[in-house]
């Protein structure tokens, strides 16, 4: 099969070596949000404009970081490109990266996705931003230089995976703070724990609603927000075969967890292997 190509020059017509170009012809930036982020986007954009800084091979040869992240961050450039990139990337930073350039090469290219990633965390304005976007730097960079193996397809889904939990660990922590600091009426009895999914999944597997294998399928995709192509690559299957059973669990689950809300009789639960 040939080889995808991207041409670099396409690269650079489309996006300068800015950010993306609006209608208008200004360039358009993201809103400052995160300090810590924008602290190393800054550090990223030094590194990018420094003439020494060595290029980084791609399969239309050696380019400039800056065209390396435009050609990263384009949804239309073909996936086994990008992971081709981020491995080798990936590879730079842990064994050539004693100065840490090739490892804040790795973070800068991937920060518009790790924004993204972590939004969901942090709308909460009780949930401190800055606390978040360090938590979530620090797994990402961690995962960046400690991470084996390295997915098969979408290396960066996964990285930013962890960037994600661990931003999202520190929404946790604040939402569990507050519901313990906040009063309850004295005529009011103290609402019911509500169970963690963790532990509904692990209920409905022990009463026979779904399978272990199910319910890892589900907490990988729906809670950790694994791609069903890359769990369907770990598992060596068909991605459409996941989604046939993801969808037949979910509809097991969504009916046991209306009995139960309703208090109605136990139907019988049937399963199906994965």
């Amino acid at each position: 099969m040939p080889a995808h190509r991207v041409s670099p020059v396409a690269v650079q017509a489309r996006f300068g070596r800015g950010g993306a170009a609006c209608p208008s012809g200004r360039t358009r930036h993201r809103p400052r949000r995160y300090p810590v982020l924008d602290a190393v986007e800054t550090a990223f954009d030094r590194l990018a404009a420094d003439p020494d800084t060595p290029r980084v091979r791609t399969v239309e040869g050696r380019l400039p970081l800056p065209i390396v992240r435009s050609i990263l961050t384009d949804p239309a450039t073909p996936v086994p490109v990008a992971d081709a990139i981020w491995r080798t990337l990936i590879g730079c930073a842990r064994w050539r990266g004693a100065d840490g350039n090739y490892l804040l090469a790795v973070v800068g290219c991937a920060l518009p996705r790790i924004r993204s990633g972590i939004w969901h965390a942090t709308r909460n304005r009780a949930v401190d931003r800055d606390e978040a976007a360090q938590a979530a730097l620090a797994a990402f960079t961690e995962a960046v230089t400690t991470l084996e193996p390295l997915p098969y397809v979408e290396v960066l889904d996964e990285l930013v995976r962890h960037a994600r939990n661990a931003a999202q660990r520190v929404a946790d922590h604040v939402k569990r703070d507050r519901l313990t600091l906040r009063p309850l009426p004295s005529s009011t009895p103290p609402p019911a724990p509500a169970g963690h999914v963790d532990f509904v999944l692990a209920d409905l597997v022990h009463d026979g609603v779904i399978t272990r294998a199910e319910a890892d399928l589900i907490g990988r995709h729906r809670i950790e927000g694994t791609s069903i192509r890359r769990i369907a690559a770990d598992q060596d299957t068909y991605p459409m075969r996941l989604c046939r059973i993801l969808k037949d669990a979910e509809t097991r689950v969504i009916t046991a967890l209306t009995e139960d809300t309703a208090g109605g009789p136990e139907s019988p639960r049937g399963h199906r292997p994965v």
